[in-house]
């Protein structure tokens, strides 16, 4: 009996132990559980955390892409239009026109052929290559470096092209002011790579008064190089992740143009008309490395440059140190003056010209698909558009 009620005892002891052991073993599975819980719930968490951010993103892409649309726009006054049109009549304009005044798009709207051959009108979604305007991108890009510490303004080119002759003389600063004395005395008929581009222009440079100004694209396509090196990215990256892609910039790229019908075909001009269709062979745009290389429709051209004068690009501080000019002189891939700069482009039968206030609230955009000097320039018609037009009493 005694023997029995001992079994029994140790029975229940086991069992006792046994439980003991199930709860702990179940308490222990509850912890892993509740740790795997946790670990998915942090997993969540960061994961709306990085979706909320991508929203913000794209909100504030979008409000950049907000502020100049693509849209036919006239609030012209009847009086304003009819001066407009005469003015555009006069000089036999084909292209975009696009005025700015006080943040507001006062007009918007194409004149002529895109592609005369197929009666195809221009519209304010029509692109064209923006030819030396890119100058002015190309020194925003080399201050975006200078900000990250990744070179100086005072670097000399022979830092980082040391075959150059006189290299050390010359600096970053007077190759974005055009006073490097640097001349390229031939340009490639075939199509480069960016670095076979840089070695052939390196092979083909001579230098010439040094701290002169002197116009010569060789200065950014060098800087161009001088990006690539230090960023360890190619230009057209570079841009796109600095750039095109923080302003949402869907008009704005690297020549061709893929998206079809949009770019305009540029032309000869005949007896004040289209004559005939310029060809643009590939090598054309592929030597304007940082130069004259990227397409743009009119408002996306002047949502960059409002960007860059309002401080979103680089800071104002390095926008001022960039354009430093205030009496027309260039700097920084503009002519700079106290209330507003402008900037000029030609290539392959594409004329560009911007005039622009410093605050970015106004200005004047002209794209072209013909180049002409007579009867009225782009650049004169683009002074006398903004001075009637656009401009305001207000400095920047």
């Amino acid at each position: 009996m005694m023997k029995q009620k001992i079994i029994i005892a140790m029975l229940i002891a086991g069992l006792f132990i046994l439980g003991i052991g199930a709860t702990a073993h179940h308490y222990r599975h509850q912890l892993v559980v509740q740790a795997n819980q946790s670990s998915q719930q942090l997993k969540q968490v960061q994961q709306q955390l990085q979706t909320t951010q991508k929203q913000l993103a794209k909100q504030v892409a979008k409000a950049n892409h907000s502020a100049i649309d693509t849209r036919t726009t006239n609030q012209l006054t009847e009086t304003q239009q009819q001066l407009l049109a005469q003015k555009l009549a006069d000089s036999h304009f084909s292209g975009t026109v696009l005025l700015v005044k006080n943040n507001r798009i006062i007009y918007q709207d194409g004149r002529g052929y895109a592609n005369y051959e197929q009666q195809k009108l221009i519209t304010p979604q029509t692109t064209y290559q923006i030819a030396s305007i890119q100058k002015s991108l190309t020194a925003v890009l080399v201050m975006k470096a200078v900000e990250a510490g990744q070179l100086k303004l005072t670097d000399r080119i022979g830092q980082y092209y040391p075959q150059i002759k006189e290299g050390q003389k010359i600096t970053i600063q007077m190759m974005l002011d055009m006073q490097s004395g640097l001349i390229e005395t031939a340009g490639p008929t075939t199509v480069l790579s960016d670095q076979q581009r840089l070695a052939y222009a390196l092979t083909h440079i001579e230098v010439k008064n040094i701290g002169q100004h002197f116009y010569s694209p060789i200065n950014y396509l060098l800087l161009a190089g001088v990006l690539e090196k230090v960023t360890h990215q190619s230009y057209q990256q570079l841009f796109e992740k600095q750039v095109s892609g923080p302003l949402a910039l869907t008009s704005l790229g690297f020549m061709p143009n893929h998206i079809a019908g949009q770019q305009a075909i540029s032309y000869t001009v005949e007896n004040d008309f289209y004559g005939q269709a310029i060809p643009v062979p590939i090598f054309t745009y592929t030597r304007e490395l940082g130069t004259g290389n990227m397409y743009a429709t009119a408002s996306s051209l002047f949502q960059v440059e409002q960007a860059i004068a309002q401080g979103h690009v680089i800071s104002r501080n390095s926008l001022q140190q960039l354009r430093h000019t205030q009496t027309g002189g260039y700097s920084g891939g503009v002519y700079n003056w106290p209330t507003y700069f402008t900037s000029h482009g030609v290539e392959s039968g594409y004329e560009s010209a911007i005039q622009i206030s410093q605050d970015g609230q106004s200005g004047v955009v002209l794209l072209s698909n013909q180049y002409k000097v007579k009867p009225v320039s782009l650049v004169g018609l683009t002074k006398t558009l903004y001075q009637q037009f656009c401009e305001t009493q207000t400095k920047a």
